[in-house]
């Protein structure tokens, strides 16, 4: 039997292995230029946390999460995103005590059962941080600054940044009841319409099949307190001043329930079509609401896998070159330890000075043929044969592989 990766994941090696690794470098280097500090979750956790904090009537708790029981017939879930799992263990291992004002950032695997699309997988990578106890827009502003910051790194220079404000409790309760008029005066809501609007009526907004029939929606600006105007206001008016360009836009409301005040996206066309690279917001109530001290927090995530495609559409990875590859080849069997030993010594000697490259080799019991034939393949740069007449005299043959040419080298040189 031929076995397969299952539908909605994917194999990552080669170049795209490489390109996964240089996003996640950038993105270490990126948060430790704004001070945060790196924290990893499990890959699964109790079920109902994500259900607690994402929201019963989302997309993701209804339909996408991976569900299932241990063999105590506990239910836990693979989890789909990475606050929820940040917050548990904020609030688990008392970071609410002695880290209030925490910085922190993630990169790992979330799991998600939708329809597979390009660069959407069930199973996908997020690079995201969180900042927690900070009250202040500044905090929202700087959050949206370390997303931009964090694409420009990888080459993506053209980008949307929207932003939005969803109030607080008192704003959204009151634009809640608007909404609900409004909707129930829409013909024919489909069936996911029907049942958000009985349940969370900000999440028809999300809805793909409908949105060409909401005309003349309610804005949420007209809802919002004096408190949450200025803040929204100051985030803004940070942006402009970090000369960050953004579109303020009152349909964006986010899938995830725990989201108060600011929420943003960046997108990007380089991805053939516009649409979301980076997501995030700010979530006053969620650590109280998991068992926490009320802190407040914001913070986003990316999805590795569009970014990288947004990335290699702007040609910023061709500018990436694989390490050299250096072959070592015998040309007589006996020579075999010696040859070991220097490709020993060439490795931890090529790692001391910076040198980028990377040594194959040898091999035994094949023919010098063989082992050229070897090094074609891996597309080696030069391969070093040692021959029993030249080694004698203190010399290699150095072979370049493109033009055939061999030299001797003295070993000491090389």
């Amino acid at each position: 039997m031929n076995y397969k990766a299952p539908r909605g994941t994917h194999d990552i090696f080669g170049a795209n292995a490489l390109a996964m690794s240089l996003l996640e470098q950038q993105a270490r280097v990126i948060f430790k230029k704004h001070g945060f500090e790196e924290i990893r979750t499990p890959a699964f956790e109790d079920a109902a946390l994500f259900m607690r904090s994402i929201g019963q009537t989302t997309d993701i708790v209804e339909k996408e999460m991976y569900i299932f029981e241990d063999r105590k017939s506990r239910k836990l879930a693979l989890r789909p995103e990475g606050t929820a799992s940040l917050v548990r263990a904020f609030i688990e291992n008392r970071l609410d005590i002695s880290m209030p004002a925490g910085r922190f950032f993630y990169i790992g695997e979330m799991f998600r059962y939708e329809r597979p699309q390009t660069g959407r997988y069930r199973q996908f990578h997020q690079v995201g941080a969180e900042f927690l106890g900070n009250p202040s827009p500044a905090a929202d502003a700087e959050i949206i600054i370390l997303a931009q910051d964090l694409l420009f790194s990888v080459g993506i220079k053209e980008m949307d940044v929207r932003v939005n404000s969803l109030g607080c409790e008192k704003c959204r309760y009151l634009f809640r009841e608007a909404l609900v008029k409004y909707f129930c005066s829409v013909r024919d809501l489909c069936e996911d319409c029907i049942r958000r609007l009985e349940k969370n009526p900000l999440r028809v907004l999300d809805c793909k099949t409908d949105s060409h029939k909401f005309t003349g929606v309610p804005r949420i600006s007209d809802y919002l307190c004096d408190y949450c105007k200025d803040s929204f206001n100051l985030v803004l008016s940070l942006l402009e001043s970090a000369g960050c360009n953004y579109t303020a836009d009152e349909k964006l409301v986010r899938g995830l329930d725990y989201y108060t005040r600011t929420v943003f996206e960046i997108r990007s066309d380089a991805v053939g079509s516009q649409d979301a690279l980076v997501a995030g917001g700010r979530y006053d109530n969620l650590v109280g609401e998991l068992g926490g001290q009320n802190t407040p927090a914001v913070g986003f995530a990316l999805g590795s896998e569009r970014v990288l495609l947004a990335a290699r559409n702007t040609g910023f990875f061709d500018s990436f070159q694989e390490s050299e590859k250096i072959f070592i080849a015998i040309a007589d069997q006996e020579l075999f330890n010696e040859a070991f030993s220097f490709a020993v010594k060439m490795i931890r000697n090529g790692s001391k000075s910076g040198k980028d490259i990377s040594v194959f080799g040898p091999v035994n019991g094949k023919s010098l043929t063989s082992q050229l034939k070897f090094a074609d393949k891996i597309k080696a740069v030069k391969t070093i044969v040692f021959a029993k007449t030249e080694f004698e005299n203190g010399k290699f043959l150095v072979k370049n592989m493109k033009d055939k040419t061999q030299v001797e080298v003295l070993i000491d040189e090389l």
